[in-house]
């Protein structure tokens, strides 16, 4: 069970984590978009599922982002300090903090992965998570042959 439920946390980071570094809201809308229209055929899902599911699944998304957000401005004294000037009991805490904030993002996860099994049953959930992972890997395809790289950039690059 474990994981599987961090197979599904990796599937999400991942597919927001790609969506985030695209340019410009526009593209993100529409990237969304695709992302549900791509969904909603890949999971075979009603007008009505869809409608109540997608209210549910972006109401875990505000909930897991308002935790990012809470993490990285916890976080954002120790990087502007520095890890080599932080000391030893702050750098414990932060590492620890950061621990509770996943398990928070885990525990929401477990709870709207059964929100999910309750709304759409229990193969259209996981025919969800399997439309996220080849949504993913076709947006990571057409961005890698549009040219757009991801990664650290080269070092011979300014």
């Amino acid at each position: 069970m474990k994981t599987k439920m961090s197979l599904v946390i990796l599937i999400f980071t991942t597919a927001f984590a790609a969506l985030a570094q695209l340019p410009g809201k526009g593209k993100k809308e529409e990237i969304k978009a695709e992302r549900r229209a791509f969904i909603d055929r890949f999971v075979g899902l009603s007008g009505t599922e869809a409608e109540k599911f997608w209210k549910l699944e972006e109401e875990l998304h505000v909930k897991l982002h308002e935790i990012r957000k809470t993490m990285r401005q916890e976080f954002k004294a120790i990087k502007d300090k520095g890890i080599e000037n932080a000391t030893d009991t702050e750098l414990k805490r932060a590492m620890d903090n950061r621990l509770k904030y996943e398990q928070k993002m885990l525990d929401l996860r477990q709870e709207y992965h059964t929100r999910f099994i309750d709304l759409i049953g229990v193969k259209k959930t996981a025919k969800f998570y399997e439309g996220e992972r080849e949504f993913k890997k076709q947006l990571l395809k057409k961005l890698k042959d549009s040219g757009r790289e991801f990664g650290p950039p080269d070092e011979d690059e300014d």
